[in-house]
C-alpha cells in the first residue's frame, strides 16, 4: 500500500470527525500515527479540544490554529469526507501502515548498526500499536462457533464472566460482563460507595486466587476512580471491610488495641497483593478513562479490565450545554468505551429527591437523575434501598435490597444482602446469618 493511500486514510479520519465530532471519543489514533505533518497538526488540535471538553468544528479549530496554510488546509479538508460511516476502516489503514513503518525502521537500523537492543525497542513499539486497534477482529462465523461451544463446554455458572462476590446477585445479572456499563444508584447513605468497593475487592481477590492457580493466565485489573473521596479515606474503608475494622478506629488509630492493629496490617497486606489501582483525581472525564484503558491494554497482560467510577455527578462534563445533554454525552461516551475496549464499567449515580416524597421509598428507574440518557445507555441498573434508614422499627435491620431494575441481557429482580455499616462491608445473607449464630 502506498504512502499516498495512508495519507488519504488520514484525511478521511479527520474529515469524519468534522462530519461527526463525537467520533473523536471513539478513535484510538495518536498524533504520532499520522504521517502527513498537516494532518498530524490538525489531529493534535482535535485531541486538545476533546481534552478541554470543547466541541470540534471549523470555528473552534480556527481558534487554535495560527498558521495561514494550516487554516486553508483545514477549510479544504472539512468538506472532503462524504460520510463518517467508514471511519474505522480508514483508522485501521492508518494503524496498519504505521506499524509497517516501525518494523521497516527496525530492520533498517539493525542492518546498519547490528544493534539488537535498539531493534528490540522498535519492535516493542510496533507491538504497542496493536493495543490501539479499533475493534475485535473475530468473524461472525467465529462468534457462531463460540455460541455453539458454550452449549457443550462448561465454563462454570457464570460462563466465564467475573463474579461480583455475591452469588444471589450473580444469578440475576449473570456476573460482571465485559462490555457492560453497570449503574449502581441510590439516595445518600444507602451504601453505594461501600457496595461498589466491595464488588471491586471481590473481583480483585478472585483474580489474585486465579493467578496463584495459573500464573501465566491473563490478569484481571480493577481501577477505581474516586472523584468524591480521597484515596487514603477509600483505602481505610477497604481495610475496614477486609479486616472487620470499625470505622471509628480511624479517628485515633494510635490508641486501638494491638489485635485491631494486627487486623489492619493483615488487611493492608491483602490489598497490596491485589491488582487494584485507586485514582482520586477530582477532575475526570471520558477521555481520562480512555487514557487509563489504553495504558492497561498496552501492557498486553490484562485479559479483563473493570473500572469503578464514583460518581457520575462529579465527572468532568464534555461541553457547556444543557445539563441533561452533557450527562447523556458522558454515559454515551462511557458505553462506547465499554464496547470498543471490551471493558466493564461500574458507574455510581445519585437518585432524585422524588424518592423521599413517596410513602414507599423503594427507588425506580424514573428516579435516576437525568434518567433518560442513563437508562438508555446502561446495560444493568442496580438501585440500592435500606429500609432501616427510613423505618426504625423495621424487621430488615442491617439489610440492603439490591433492586436490579434493568438488565439488558438477563433477568430483573431484587436481591437482599447484609450490610455491616460500621465495617463498610456487604455480605451474602447466608454468611451473615451464620455469623449471627
Amino acid at each position: 500500500m502506498s504512502i499516498q493511500v495512508k495519507i488519504e486514510a488520514e484525511t478521511s479520519v479527520l474529515g469524519a470527525v468534522f462530519l461527526q465530532p463525537d467520533l473523536i471519543h471513539s478513535i484510538a489514533l495518536l498524533p504520532e500515527h499520522f504521517t502527513d505533518a498537516k494532518n498530524r497538526q490538525l489531529y493534535t488540535v482535535m485531541q486538545a479540544l476533546k481534552n478541554e471538553g470543547i466541541v470540534i468544528d471549523p470555528v473552534t479549530m480556527f481558534s487554535k490554529l495560527t498558521n495561514a496554510e494550516a487554516l486553508k488546509y483545514m477549510t479544504d479538508l472539512a468538506g472532503s469526507c462524504p460520510t463518517a460511516a467508514h471511519y474505522q476502516y480508514y483508522e485501521k489503514i492508518v494503524l496498519d501502515e504505521y506499524e509497517k513503518m516501525i518494523v521497516m525502521q527496525a530492520a533498517k537500523k539493525f542492518i546498519e548498526t547490528k544493534d539488537e537492543q535498539s531493534m528490540g525497542e522498535l519492535v516493542e513499539k510496533a507491538r504497542e500499536v496493536r493495543s490501539y486497534d479499533v475493534k475485535d477482529q473475530t468473524t461472525q462465523n467465529e462468534d457462531m462457533l463460540e455460541i455453539y461451544n458454550s452449549m457443550y463446554e462448561y465454563q462454570g455458572p457464570l460462563n466465564g464472566e467475573l463474579s461480583s462476590g455475591y452469588p444471589a446477585l450473580d444469578n440475576v445479572v449473570g456476573g460482571m460482563k465485559a462490555s457492560d456499563l453497570i449503574i449502581i444508584a441510590g439516595r445518600p447513605s444507602m451504601g453505594k460507595t461501600a457496595f461498589a468497593v466491595n464488588v471491586a475487592i471481590n473481583i480483585a481477590k478472585n483474580a489474585a486466587a486465579d493467578k496463584k492457580v495459573n500464573p501465566t493466565g491473563g490478569l484481571k485489573q480493577v481501577d477505581v476512580f474516586s472523584l468524591e473521596m480521597p484515596r487514603k479515606s477509600l483505602l481505610q474503608r477497604m481495610i475496614s471491610s477486609i479486616g472487620n475494622v470499625r470505622s471509628e478506629v480511624w479517628h485515633d488509630p494510635y490508641h486501638v488495641l494491638d489485635t485491631v492493629k494486627g487486623n489492619i496490617i493483615q488487611a493492608q497486606g491483602v490489598i497490596s497483593g491485589l491488582d487494584l489501582h485507586i485514582d482520586d483525581n477530582s477532575s475526570v472525564g471520558v477521555s481520562d478513562i480512555e487514557r487509563r484503558i489504553r495504558e492497561v491494554r498496552a501492557s498486553n497482560k490484562v485479559s479483563k479490565h473493570v473500572i469503578v467510577i464514583d460518581y457520575l455527578g462529579l465527572m468532568k462534563l464534555p461541553e457547556k450545554e444543557r445539563h441533561d445533554l452533557s450527562i447523556g454525552k458522558l454515559t454515551g461516551g462511557l458505553k462506547l468505551l465499554c464496547k470498543k475496549y471490551n471493558v466493564t464499567i461500574i458507574l455510581l449515580s445519585q437518585l432524585s429527591r422524588g424518592v423521599e416524597q413517596r410513602q414507599d421509598k423503594r427507588p425506580m428507574l424514573s428516579d435516576l437523575r437525568d434518567s433518560g440518557s442513563i437508562e438508555q445507555d446502561a446495560d444493568v441498573v442496580m438501585l440500592l434501598y435500606r429500609d432501616d434508614y427510613y423505618n426504625r422499627d423495621t424487621d430488615a435491620e442491617g439489610l440492603v435490597e439490591v433492586i436490579v431494575a434493568k438488565n439488558r441481557n438477563g433477568a430483573i429482580g431484587t436481591v437482599q444482602l447484609a450490610f455491616v455499616k460500621e465495617h463498610s462491608k456487604f455480605l451474602n445473607l447466608e454468611l451473615r446469618l451464620a455469623e449471627a449464630k
